[in-house]
C-alpha cells in the first residue's frame, strides 16, 4: 500500500493533482479547495483503494487525517470519497470532537452523508476517537488487556488512572476488582 508519497505538484485539476515523485507521476484525489492550494514540494498521505476497474490514490494533508480517514471507511456505507469529505470538513480534532458528542446535524451537512450513514458513523466510532494519552507501556499493555476482556479505551484509561500496583498484573486485577463492583 502507497501511504505517503512526497515530490512535486506538477498539475492541480479538478478534484485532484498529480504528484511527481522519483519520475513517477501519482494522480492523488483531494477536495478542489485542498488541490487548488497545494505548489511546489508537497508530503501527502494517502489510501490506495483498489477495485475491480479503479485503482484509486485519496490524498490527506497529515497523518492523524489518514487515521482518521482509515477509522471512518471502516463504516458500513462510508466509501474513500465520503471519508475524504469528512475529513477535511474542519480541523482534525474538531471533527472526532463532534462524533465523540454525537453531532448528527454536522455529519449530514457533509454532502453525500444521510442521516442513516450519520447515525452508523457516530454509532461506531463514538468511543474509538477518543484521544489516545500519552502513557507508560506498563499502563498501555494494562489498557491493552482490559480492551481484550470487552472494556472500551475509556473505560480502562478511566479506572487504570483510580488504582494502584507496582506491576502492570497487579493494575489489571485491581482495575477488574473496580470494574466488578
Amino acid at each position: 500500500m502507497i501511504a505517503m508519497i512526497e515530490g512535486e505538484v506538477m498539475y492541480r485539476g479538478s478534484g485532484f493533482v498529480i504528484v511527481r515523485s522519483n519520475n513517477i507521476g501519482y494522480k492523488i484525489f483531494l477536495p478542489d479547495q485542498v488541490a487548488m492550494t497545494l505548489r511546489g514540494v508537497v508530503t501527502l498521505y494517502t489510501h490506495e483503494a483498489i477495485r475491480e476497474s479503479d485503482h484509486e490514490l485519496f490524498g490527506l494533508t497529515t497523518i492523524e487525517a489518514l487515521e482518521l480517514f482509515w477509522k471512518l471507511i471502516t463504516v458500513s456505507g462510508v466509501g474513500p470519497k465520503s471519508a475524504q469529505r469528512i475529513v477535511f470538513t474542519e480541523e482534525i480534532e474538531s471533527v472526532k470532537k463532534k462524533i465523540s458528542n454525537g453531532d448528527l446535524a454536522f455529519l449530514t451537512s457533509v454532502p453525500g452523508i444521510g442521516k442513516k450513514t450519520a447515525q452508523k458513523i457516530i454509532l461506531e466510532l463514538k468511543g474509538v476517537l477518543v484521544e489516545e494519552e500519552t502513557s507508560n507501556g506498563g499502563d498501555e499493555d494494562a489498557i491493552s488487556a482490559l480492551q481484550a476482556l470487552g472494556y472500551t479505551r475509556r473505560d480502562a484509561e478511566q479506572i487504570l488512572s483510580t488504582v494502584e500496583g507496582e506491576t502492570t498484573e497487579e493494575r489489571i486485577r485491581a482495575a477488574l476488582k473496580m470494574l466488578g463492583k
